[in-house]
């Protein structure tokens, strides 16, 4: 049976994070490259590409590379 993706309070907390210093660093500059690692299931950022989606269980994750 297949799990399903369900928002609470903290959903997307993480994420939320991540998007923000990714564009803040976008907009502002920095010293090098931005990576994110994102869920493509459920786009839960992940901490490394070769982990399992803590939301969903997911192993299809996605890096995007911001210069």
């Amino acid at each position: 049976m297949p799990r399903q993706h369900q928002r609470g309070s903290n959903a997307g907390s993480s994420a939320g994070r991540s998007v923000r210093a990714a564009v803040k660093s976008v907009l502002l500059g920095s010293d090098g490259p931005t990576t994110i690692e994102e869920c493509r299931r459920c786009g839960h950022t992940t901490e490394s590409p070769d982990a399992e989606c803590p939301t969903c269980g997911c192993m299809d994750v996605v890096t995007y590379r911001i210069e």
